[in-house]
């Protein structure tokens, strides 16, 4: 095609409807005797730099629209200078910068005012033990650039969600093992996973904050819409607040000291357990199928659930633990019954995932 001819294409044309509320529709026109065109709008190539020539992409989309990209060579990569003042302390820095990451910023810099090289020396670590593809590539006494490694290609959305939900059902299985047995040691390790479980969870808010952004992402990272984004989020959350009652169990299990149960509490406390993880077990195999007969299903059995916490308050009030024993209980099992909660949780996700959108 001439430039001529190009550049039309691109150009404002007679067949052009304006709607405002769709935006613009545009008639498709024959030309050569076999080649379907439509043209774009001028403001929007304007707008992102488009000229003839240049190169788009067109991906088929699941509900039958078709999304137009920019040629991957625009695309590089995001950078963003953080100025770190003088009263930030560790945490803050930490946290600004795994805003950064999961924002999808591809380069970050650290400029330090007023910092000892021990802050920096924190950082470094704390980067390295909660994020995923995270690599310190320069250094100085006054900054530091950290490149994030996008790693979907690598590590799939699914992939990475899955080792999280195997990671937090094991977590869950040792804390209540660690509870019943008094195993102080096996609780203290439980509660150090849960940072492994947080670097899963960063990294997979990374890739849907990613495709949010980017549709052509979307597919990349294993999923078919914008929808699913939303749903995996939710889920991932979800996941993660399970974690972090497992590692409440697990505080449980320290805050005894060595103090034993009683064997008809552990009984009850097992017994719940057990309920807890079939839940959450169904609830991720829901998730791995699209299952959503088998989400309903898990959701009606978290009655029987409540009513075992019930029984297992009860049987502890009638123990003759201390007070602090019965609080430390106490705290275990609301924990195991919050982990039910939010398996079922995942399967109103899964209903809902089942239903799909309106064409």
């Amino acid at each position: 095609m001439s430039e001529e001819k190009e550049s039309m294409v691109l150009a404002e044309d007679e067949a052009t409807i304006r709607t405002p509320q769709r935006g613009e529709s545009r008639r498709v026109q024959l030309t050569g005797g076999s080649t379907l065109v439509v043209s774009l709008p001028i403001e929007w190539a304007r707008s992102v730099g488009i000229k003839p020539r240049d190169e788009v992409h067109l991906i088929p989309q699941s509900d039958m629209s078709l999304l137009l990209t920019i040629g991957e060579h625009r695309s590089g990569t995001s950078e963003s200078a953080i100025v770190i003042g003088p009263n930030e302390n560790d945490e803050e820095i930490l946290r600004k910068f795994i805003a950064y990451y999961i924002a999808g910023f591809d380069i970050v810099r650290f400029q330090f005012k007023g910092h000892s090289p021990d802050v920096r020396s924190k950082l470094k670590n704390r980067i390295r033990d909660q994020l995923i593809g995270v690599e310190i590539v320069e250094e100085t006494s006054e900054s530091i650039l950290a490149q994030c490694l996008r790693g979907h290609m690598d590590l799939p959305l699914k992939k990475a969600l899955g080792r999280m939900a195997v990671l937090t059902s094991a977590m869950e299985t040792d804390s209540v093992n660690a509870l019943c047995a008094g195993e102080t040691d096996l609780a203290k390790d439980i509660m150090e996973r849960d940072d492994e479980v947080d670097r899963f969870s960063h990294f997979i808010a990374r890739q849907l904050n990613l495709a949010v952004h980017n549709r052509a992402t979307i597919q990349e990272i294993g999923l078919s819409t914008a929808q699913d984004c939303m749903n995996y989020r939710l889920i991932v959350k979800s996941i993660e607040r399970i974690a972090d009652h497992a590692v409440q169990v697990a505080s449980s299990s320290v805050m005894l000291n060595g103090r034993k149960i009683p064997q008809p509490l552990i009984d009850k406390i097992q017994r719940l357990s057990k309920l807890s993880r079939e839940t959450y077990d169904n609830a991720l195999r829901s998730v791995n199928t699209r299952n959503g007969k088998l989400a309903n299903e898990t959701i009606m059995k978290l009655k029987p659930i409540l009513r075992e916490e019930e029984s297992a308050t009860d049987e502890l009030i009638s123990s003759r633990l201390d007070n602090r024993a019965v609080v430390s209980l106490r705290l275990a099992l609301e924990s195991l019954r919050r982990i039910a909660e939010y398996s079922t949780d995942i399967c109103e996700i899964v209903v809902n995932m089942t239903v799909g959108s309106p064409v």
